[in-house]
């Protein structure tokens, strides 16, 4: 069975260095710089963040080691969320299954082999953040040289027990319903997911469920209080950030809390095992007669249409109706940006003063970008990849590829804005910041909106993956990965240039210090012109990208 499952792992690696050798230089140096930038990057701001908290008197050190705790508690939730999420595409509704199952292999080493690609695919993202939070960590708190290799180790690990639970949580589903859709196993799977992760925090934690609630003082002080247990001791996350501490202090906690997660790691991945030789063929193949045997039904929005870009945009809407990891994590991430818009509501304490009501807002508005940033990735990114065969149609049709590229462009913009703008309009209608804050910040918006949806689509454009249907692969491939940190890098270097406007009108309204108009005017006028060079090139070169290509 090993040899089987090496063997499909060792094409997979051909097929892998394959494609990456068939790439420009200027792409694989334009890929390494850009994964260069914003590890280094991300680096540099956890050094900063690191530096000032362990600075800080008496509670320094203790909140920088809950935070951590936090962001690791949040990360594992996360990645269950994303495997559950992925798995159904990858154990089953993936064209490449039936050239497998065709092979003489066992399946349980195409289950191994497919558990260990849903890990990456749905984890990709996640470890690009723990890295240089990790390592920055070691280096403020000074960890010795084996705290590095060790503690990436732990997290390789720690992101391999929600990919065997959702694993094995799907193949039970489908194997114990067999009548259930795709759409439904996935609902089921987050729900029940969501379910046991609401039980465990409301019995291990219940003070962690209260939307962020300062009233006062003493309500922050207990808030803080309930975060030295942010998960719980049978979460894995906080046996990583245990094996983190362990370092600067007592070995035997890191060498006890390594040993319970490797071992925990190893039980789950027996146990999803075990079930994958039960269910996984049989649940494979009731998915694919429950396909067939479904009645296909018209969809409300299938209409006819005359005119050129409507098809195109119906079309779009169609494929985006009919996939439901694309709706289901799209509904995922808004309802957590209304947890958060609402959290807002409830923190009064910040919003007495003026100043921490500027203060927010602006970290507001950085917070939104960023997700829209990631959205845009997830989304958009694959939107002309989704194409797949038809792409030659449109190539050899009378429509141009311009004409196809702004009709995506503005669909997608007109949701993107409108995420947006009532994401920031309702986030400082509570914050009640000042009225020309409010004016201005939907303005900025707008320009944010409109450079992420087009290097998004731009460079989905530019590096298309036509012979694959599933839209995480696609974003997840070297093109969404560029896209991802580009779009960052755009968000990070937009706040750079904001920074200096909004640092005068803080000291001006809040210090009576004069105002630089040079400066202000100098700002914006850059980050316009920034802006407007993000909106039009990715969309050049996305269009020449496709006229170029030969069909």
């Amino acid at each position: 069975m090993m040899r089987d499952f090496l063997l499909i792992l060792q094409a997979r690696a051909r097929m892998f260095f394959a494609s990456v050798r068939s790439l420009s230089a200027i792409r694989t140096a334009s890929f390494v710089f850009v994964i260069a930038c914003f590890v280094l990057g991300a680096y540099y701001i956890f050094i900063r963040v690191f530096g000032y908290l362990m600075n800080v008197e008496v509670i320094g050190p203790g909140l920088l080691d809950r935070l951590i705790e936090m962001a690791l508690f949040v990360f594992f939730i996360m990645l269950l969320f994303s495997n559950v999420i992925t798995s159904f595409s990858t154990f089953y509704n993936s064209r490449e299954l039936d050239f497998l199952f065709s092979l003489p292999v066992p399946p349980t080493s195409i289950y191994l082999a497919k558990l260990l690609e849903n890990c990456m695919y749905a984890s990709w993202a996640t470890l690009t953040i723990a890295c240089p939070l990790i390592i920055a960590y070691g280096v403020k708190t000074g960890a010795p040289p084996m705290y590095y290799p060790l503690s990436i180790i732990s997290v390789i690990i720690c992101m391999v027990i929600p990919a065997a639970i959702a694993s094995a949580l799907v193949a039970i589903l489908i194997r114990v319903l067999p009548r259930l859709g795709p759409r439904e196993v996935i609902m089921i799977s987050l729900a029940l997911v969501l379910g046991l992760t609401y039980l465990y925090i409301k019995i291990n934690n219940p003070g962690l469920l209260k939307i962020f609630e300062t009233e006062n003082e003493q309500s922050l002080l207990l808030f803080a209080a309930q975060l030295t247990t942010v998960g719980g001791v049978y979460i894995p996350s906080t046996w990583l950030s245990n094996i983190l501490r362990g370092f600067n202090g007592d070995t035997s906690v890191t060498t006890f809390n390594f040993l319970l997660l490797f071992f925990v790691g190893l039980s789950t991945v027996l146990i999803s095992f075990i079930i994958a030789k039960v269910c996984y063929v049989r649940s494979w193949l009731s998915t694919g007669e429950h396909a067939c045997k479904r009645v296909r039904r018209k969809s409300f929005l299938y209409r006819p249409q005359t005119h050129a870009a409507k098809s195109i945009l119906f079309k779009d809407l169609l494929i985006f109706v009919r996939e439901p990891t694309q709706w289901v994590q799209l509904s995922v991430f808004l309802i957590l940006l209304i947890v958060y818009i609402l959290s807002l509501r409830r923190t009064p304490i910040y919003f007495v003063f003026p100043l921490w009501r500027t203060i927010v807002a602006f970290a507001n508005f950085a917070y939104i970008s960023f997700v829209l940033a990631t959205l845009g990735v997830r989304f958009i990114f694959p939107t002309v990849s989704l194409e797949r065969a038809g792409i030659w149609f449109i190539g050899s049709s009378p429509l141009s590829f311009r004409k196809v590229l702004l009709v995506k462009y503005f669909f997608n913009l007109i949701t993107a804005v409108i995420i947006m703008e009532v994401l920031l309009l309702s986030a400082n209608l509570f914050i009640k910041v000042s009225q020309g804050l409010y004016l201005l910040m939907p303005v900025i918006g707008l320009l944010v909106a409109a450079s992420l949806v087009s290097i998004n689509l731009g460079l989905g454009s530019r590096f298309p993956h036509f012979h694959e249907d599933n839209p995480s692969r696609i974003a997840a491939g070297s093109g969404g990965i560029m896209a991802a940190l580009i779009s960052i890098a755009y968000v990070g270097v937009s706040i750079v240039i904001l920074a200096a406007p909004a640092y005068n009108y803080l000291s001006h309204t809040f210090m009576s210090m004069p105002v630089n108009y040079l400066l202000v005017y100098a700002g914006f006028a850059l980050f316009v012109l920034f802006s407007i060079f993000t909106i039009i090139m990715p969309l050049r070169i996305g269009i020449r990208s496709l006229e170029r290509r030969d069909y």
